[in-house]
């Protein structure tokens, strides 16, 4: 694969969509005021708050989320579970597990951080076992690349597939509310599998899935986590990912070049 211009993972394309969809985030129900009907924030505030916060993922800025952990936590442990292996803590996954088949209990440790205190999740130990059921036999945390070619040369798409079962691509979301379509704007869905085709590593991929679950407990009540499942399902279409990832890619390329002082990570420009 030649040397790219530009090289781009999904979660920074989310980021720009996010930007790009500024009038939705103003107009959103958490933003209008029940008693006035005022906004909390102002359009301007708002742009300047997803604007910074695109920045900051860009320049890769260190950022502590305990909903982040616990996403983390669960999808480790669902891997786990698939492929029968212990928790071996490391520089990518700095977390300790230690599970206790007697009490049902499995709990996931994040030391503290410079940006976070220690965290612990005790999730329910039969519940984990039974959601892994559903991706039994993938293939789990998956690294791809490809080269997308643009207007602006090369673009490299990477990124880590969390579980790929037969010719289906799932990426796992945990989240505190759920409502279908709640990812259909998501960008994973057109990066994982165009760099599986186009990398060569897959002839064809047939559909993409948010596999979403809406996690409860942790709790001093409800201490162990558990949760429902929500399969959010997408036909692949490789010439349509193709035309929407170039124009997304391409808008962003340009925002890039536009805002190029900000910019103090130059890995997205290919170095």
């Amino acid at each position: 694969m030649k040397q790219p211009n530009y090289r781009m993972y999904p979660s920074l394309l989310d980021k720009f969509e996010a930007y790009l969809r500024v009038d939705e985030e103003v107009e959103s129900f958490f933003n209008i005021d029940n008693e006035t009907g005022e906004y909390k924030r102002s359009p301007e505030e708002v742009e300047a708050e997803l604007k910074q916060s695109l920045i900051d993922a860009i320049n890769r800025v260190p950022f502590a989320s305990e909903a982040a952990d616990k996403g983390t936590a669960f999808n480790a442990l669902v891997d786990m579970v698939i492929h029968n292996e212990s928790h071996i803590p490391s520089e990518r996954a700095p977390y300790s597990i230690i599970g206790d088949k007697e009490t049902n209990i499995v709990q996931v440790t994040f030391p503290e951080t410079d940006l976070a205190p220690m965290r612990n999740f005790l999730f329910d130990r039969r519940w984990v076992i039974e959601q892994a059921k559903y991706f039994d036999g993938a293939v789990s945390q998956l690294y791809v690349s490809a080269n997308l070619p643009t207007r602006y040369g090369d673009v490299e798409l990477y990124g880590f597939i969390d579980e790929l079962k037969r010719d289906v691509v799932y990426d796992i979301k945990t989240t505190g509310s759920y409502s279908f379509g709640k990812y259909e704007h998501g960008w994973q869905r057109h990066v994982y599998p165009y760099c599986l085709i186009t990398s060569g590593q897959m002839e064809s991929v047939s559909a993409f899935e948010y596999t979403a679950y809406v996690l409860k407990g942790g709790t001093s009540r409800t201490p162990l986590i558990s949760g429902t499942r929500y399969p959010e399902y997408y036909t692949y279409n490789h010439e349509q990912s193709v035309k929407l990832l170039t124009a997304h890619v391409e808008r962003f390329i340009e925002f890039l070049e536009a805002n190029k002082e900000l910019i103090t990570d130059k890995k997205i420009f290919g170095q």
